[in-house]
């Protein structure tokens, strides 16, 4: 009786909402890890040249920086459930105008398009999961997120085995999953937040930023360039070096996986190491495995398979640690304000990285993106070198480090530092209220008041 009383507290101790959430954000990612991959096998099926899919992903990125500012803006005027709307309706479109009309100028303005909504709805999401976090379960909460967006992001991919891709069918599968992400939210009674509180974060300007952590933001801007050209580029090269659609999907869907795991492991390890040597030893690693899987790619699937994931485990995890060490360097008051300068230079190297790529690929075939990485991890590991020789030279004082917090491996907008557990004064704090037991809801005057509140 006692095992069963702490069960139901610590059921109880997540909120209502986070459920309804988390079944919104799995229907959104299952459709987003499948467009992806179905883009870049298209892409090959219909003989576009790569540098288009480059091209692509570099406009989406563009699109996602532009609607990570434009969007925020429309979510204090009109509110997250109608912006969440707006963009899960957008994205559904999208998608299946891919299908609808094969042109490769056409498919750039939908990846803008779908850019833009894909950081309205991870703003939403992120905001919203964040408000209902507090700071004795915010960790839990994260972790979590964690779990479902990477499990979500991996399962998308393993749906390009659905159906022929030379066909619109996965298109509309991917249109379907972006359409039945605002099914959980419009069916039951959540209101939308409202504003309660607003702490101002302390400023930090960029040259005091790069001065003080050059590592962490040499890392953000690395990791942009990496993941995006690896997410664009790498379906492309598997249909470009012979692989099968089955083999395309088992490739991104296992890599992705593996960083759920690379993300904890690696995280203990910096907590134990000065983190500017663990991020050295990630981009050696890199450099070799780049090196390693232009070799073996042609010989034998399994072996590719098993050099790409000590590849993508280092990968995936850039961007965290190089965040983890820069908060190690800053006050609590400038954490917000220099992360999301982390996420405005992961932004612009996810513009840069996959077109950069693809011109690689154009000019030394398939096996140039792996050289395009390596070469990128290379750079990246005398950067550090030089840091850390540096340090040494001005006899850098010892910094006490915080714990390592793992950050989905995805784009994502600057409210994931409101789940971030060493951030405790929250920006935004939202109320938020589920009422299960009204059946019958209420009026309409109480409605509409309840919507114009959360307009004002």
């Amino acid at each position: 009786m006692e095992r069963g009383y702490h069960m139901e507290v610590r059921v109880r101790a997540l909120p209502a909402t986070l459920p309804i959430l988390f079944v919104c954000e799995i229907c959104f990612l299952l459709g987003h890890g499948l467009i992806m991959t179905l883009l870049g096998v298209r892409m090959s099926l219909e003989g576009f040249p790569s540098q288009m899919a480059g091209l692509l992903m570099s406009s989406f990125s563009l699109g996602f920086v532009v609607g990570s500012y434009w969007l925020e803006k429309r979510i204090r005027s009109v509110g997250h459930i109608r912006v969440f709307a707006a963009c899960a309706a957008s994205l559904a479109v999208t998608a299946m105008l891919h299908g609808l009309w094969i042109n490769p100028w056409a498919w750039l303005a939908w990846r803008l398009f779908g850019g833009v909504a894909t950081a309205g709805l991870l703003m939403v999401m992120e905001s919203w999961v964040s408000g209902e976090s507090t700071n004795e379960n915010r960790g839990r909460v994260l972790g979590w997120y964690m779990v479902i967006s990477t499990s979500s992001l991996a399962g998308g991919q393993w749906m390009l085995n659905l159906a022929d891709p030379s066909t619109t069918v996965l298109f509309s599968v991917a249109g379907m999953l972006f359409a039945l992400s605002l099914v959980p939210l419009s069916i039951h009674r959540i209101h939308g937040p409202s504003k309660v509180g607003d702490v101002q974060p302390q400023k930090i300007k960029l040259r005091e930023l790069f001065r003080r952590v050059p590592v962490g933001l040499a890392g953000a801007f690395v990791a942009g360039l990496m993941v995006q050209s690896f997410f664009a580029m790498t379906p492309f090269y598997g249909q470009e070096i012979g692989l099968s659609t089955a083999q395309t999907a088992q490739f991104m869907a296992i890599t992705t996986l593996v960083a759920l795991v690379a993300q904890w492991s690696l995280g203990r390890v910096s907590d134990r190491f000065d983190r500017r040597k663990v991020i050295l030893c990630m981009a050696v690693v890199m450099a070799l495995a780049g090196v390693l899987i232009a070799a073996v790619a042609r010989t034998s699937f399994t072996m590719l398979l098993v050099v790409a994931c000590f590849h993508t485990a280092m990968l995936h995890t850039l961007y965290s640690l190089s965040l983890a060490h820069t908060n190690d360097w800053l006050d609590h008051s400038e954490i917000v304000a220099a992360n999301a300068k982390l996420m405005i230079w992961y932004g612009v190297g996810s513009i840069i990285g996959p077109f950069s790529a693809s011109l690689a690929m154009q000019w030394v075939g398939p096996d140039g993106l792996w050289m395009f990485l390596g070469a990128v991890s290379v750079l990246l590991a005398v950067f550090v070198l030089y840091q850390l020789g540096r340090s040494r030279a001005i006899a850098e004082p010892a910094v006490e480090q915080e714990p390592y917090v793992a950050v989905p491996v995805m784009e994502t907008p600057h409210y994931i530092n409101e789940l971030d557990p060493r951030y405790e004064p929250q920006q935004h704090e939202f109320d938020f209220s589920y009422d299960e037991d009204d059946e019958h809801g209420d009026d309409a005057a109480e409605n509409l008041a309840a919507e114009e509140n959360v307009t004002r």
